[in-house]
Order: structure tokens, then sequence, then C-alpha cells
């Protein structure tokens, strides 16, 4: 099946964000003009992919997964779930985390909830071998076939996989098409050919969307940043090339005859001139090509930059207001992404639930206030206030904002002494 114009794009985004594919064979490496197939092969084996985009989205999800998202369940196949979400031994937050960033990556991903087949077995037996629910995580670029309902829902999906039935001595991998509905599922090869089904009889499909925009399909805010960062492997090749090739210096050697004039230069001999003759010297060429493309590469950075709400690297040139706003528009966008998360995990457990036959008694709770500013600036702004007026209960709020922004992973009891003592000290 052809795939779409989104998962093209989703595809490049994560060759991006992983730095492979095009980005690691040189094969996103433009062409010049005329430039001779053995000088472009040279250039696309010698070129070296800075990955800018994968620090970004760590660094985003990262803000979201500091304060540890809070979970509750009575249910003991639910703990276990919590500690071993996807039957790899990772925790719902490892997972999670992970899926966050694939997310970001693409603006959408899918969650698949699925079972062993033995998952309505007696309790005993499904907390000894593990015979109960986990997460798969499915890129949206997979997907072949899918119809959704009113609500945004999935009725059905299709989508690509692989099954490894390896061993030592013969590779074995198959690719075939998983397909997933409110009742059954489905195992097709890749000719739509039914290999195996059964019926969940969930009455949900148990493949959830998530979306940063709630549509499907669709690009995220970050997703741009492959672009750019195409635009930054290509700027690096072609300012190396003008090092390589242009950049370097050139001898002169004044000769009435300059046939008849033989050079032998290197690291360890010097070259000769008659007393009277001009003095051989170096010419090099002009700096203004390299500058133009150091000045080309600085301002793609600051656009990722702007794009993934990387304050860090600019704040001293910009205005107070400024940054107030880009710290606004980045808490913003962290709250949005981050309550999406509760939403999608919320859900799915009400699917495990229902794969177990139990009450849903789960909740789930993601932080949703990040407020995060610089903090440097806001003990300017206390200090200069201290001067202007004397507002006890205004610099004890203050200056708790200020350690809770820069303590935000403290205890509860911890930041309850500290706001005690920013009291006492305020009345001594």
């Amino acid at each position: 099946m052809e795939l779409t114009e989104c998962q093209i794009v989703w595809q490049f985004a994560n060759e991006a964000f992983k730095g492979v594919g095009g980005f690691l064979d040189g094969r996103y490496i433009e062409r010049y003009p005329r430039e001779s197939d053995e000088k472009y092969q040279e250039r696309q084996r010698i070129a070296h992919y800075v990955n800018l985009f994968a620090p970004k989205v760590h660094r985003y999800v990262g803000y979201i997964f500091k304060n540890t998202p809070t979970r509750s369940g009575s249910n003991a196949i639910i703990k276990k779930i919590f500690d071993d979400c996807d039957n790899r031994g990772d925790t719902i937050d490892v997972f999670m985390s992970n899926f966050a960033k694939m997310a970001k990556v693409r603006g959408c991903a899918l969650l698949l909830v699925d079972a062993p087949r033995s998952a309505g077995d007696a309790f005993g037996k499904q907390m000894k071998g593990r015979n109960f629910p986990y997460f798969v995580a499915i890129e949206p670029e997979r997907v072949l076939r899918y119809k959704m309902d009113y609500f945004g829902r999935f009725e059905f999906i299709a989508y690509s996989d692989i099954v490894d039935n390896s061993t030592l001595e013969n590779e074995n991998r198959q690719e075939i098409i998983k397909y997933f509905d409110k009742t059954e599922w489905r195992i097709y090869d890749t000719n739509y050919n039914l290999l195996e089904s059964g019926s969940h009889d969930l009455g949900v499909c148990p493949v959830l969307l998530f979306s940063e925009s709630g549509e499907f399909p669709t690009l995220g805010e970050f997703t741009q940043i492959a672009f750019l960062a195409k635009r930054h492997y290509n700027l690096l090749s072609e300012l190396d090339e003008i090092l390589r090739s242009e950049t370097f210096p050139v001898l002169t050697l004044n000769a009435d005859n300059p046939t008849d004039v033989e050079i032998k230069l290197a690291t360890d001999n010097a070259i000769a001139y008659q007393s009277g003759m001009q003095r051989p010297e170096f010419i090099a060429p002009p700096s203004a090509p390299a500058e133009v493309y150091l000045q080309k590469i600085k301002d793609v950075e600051a656009q990722i930059d702007k794009i993934a709400y990387d304050i860090s690297t600019n704040q001293s040139q910009e205005s107070g207001i400024a940054l107030d706003l880009k710290f606004q528009g980045l808490n913003a966008s962290l709250s949005n992404f981050a309550l999406r998360l509760e939403d999608l995990e919320n859900r799915a457990f009400e699917v495990v639930c229902r794969y177990l036959g139990i009450e849903d008694d789960v909740i789930v709770n993601y932080p949703s206030n990040f407020s995060i500013v610089d903090v440097q600036k806001e003990i300017e702004i206390l200090s200069e206030m201290k001067q202007l007026v004397d507002v006890p209960t205004y610099f004890r709020l203050k200056a708790a904002q200020i350690i809770s922004n820069d303590l935000n992973t403290i205890d509860p009891e911890d930041f309850a002494k500290i706001e005690a003592e920013i009291e006492d000290g305020l009345k001594s």
C-alpha cells in the first residue's frame, strides 16, 4: 500500500530523531548542480549529522516526567501492570516516557492494549505466568487501513507488523498485517490471506489514538524540526566543502618566467630566494563565504530552538516580556501534551479492566501546572521589589514560588519546612 504524505513525513521525522536512514548514509545530502558523481559520493561519505532534534524531544518530555504521574488502583493485577506494562519489564513511567517521545516527534501515535490468549485464566495462573494485558506502541506510519467513528475512536484498524521466528541456524522474519475492531482480532499475510483470528468481545477497539491536535492523521509542532535538521545537515556539508577546497593559503613566488621555476614544498623543508628578489608569500581567499554559511547555520539552529521552546540558548539577547511569552508558550504546550497523555492512559486502563472483567477503579493524574520560569530573573524581581515596598505576604509567596520552581521535585513535607523557615525569616 502506498504511503500517504503524513506517513512519509512521520518516517522522515523518525529518521531525523534517531539519526538513521538518509541522515546516516548521506542520502539526504543534496547534490550541487554539475557536481560530479565522484565528488558527490565523497561528500556523502564524509557528511556528519549533528542531531539537534533528539535532545529537544528528550528535554521536552523530561519536563513532563520530572514530576512522576500518580496512579491508583486496588486490583493486584493492575498494580503488576504498573510495574511491568509492556511484558518486557518496563514500568508504566518508562513506557509512557518513550511513547511520549515517539508521539512528540510525529504529533500522534497509537497504543494497543493487547492480552495473551490465556488472559481469562484463574487469578493464580495470571499472576504466575504474566497472563494479563500489556501495552504496545505503534508508529502511525505502519497503519494500512482504518475507520473512525464520530467521536474519534477507531472502529477498526489494520497495520503492518513483523513476526520474528528466527533461530541460530535460520533467519525467519515474516511480514504480517494485524487487524483489530470492537469484537475481534485477525492476522493476515501481506496479501490479506487470513492466517489466524479470534474474539476479544471488549466492545471497543483496543487500539487507542494519541494526538496532539485530537485529529488523525496529523503532524505535531515538533515535526517540522526534521526539515530544519536536514537543512542544517546540508549546510554543514557545504561549509565543510568550502573549508576543504577553498579556504586554504596558496604560495606565490615572483618569477620572470614561471615555467623555469621548480618548487618542492613539504612540512620539513623550505624555499630559498636570492637577495633582491621579491619575497615569496602566501595569499588566502576571503573568509566571507564561510562566514555566510556560519551565520546561516546559526539561523537554522535558532529556528529549531524557537520551535522546541528552548529558551536557554538566547535569554541574554531577549527582553523580559519576550522571554515571559516564550515561557508561557512552553508551559501551555506542556500542559496540553500532559493532559492528552493522562487521557490516553486512563482510556488504556479502561480497556485493561474490560479484558480482566473487573470494575474500572484506576485513576491516573499527570502534572498539568508546570510553571517553568527563569529562576534568576524571578530572584532579581524579588530583590527589586524589596527596595520598593515592604509587603511581607508578597515576599513570602514569591520566595516560595521561586523555591518551588528551583526544586520542583522536592518532597511536600520538606517544602512545608521551607515555607515555615521563610515565614520565620520574615518575622526576624
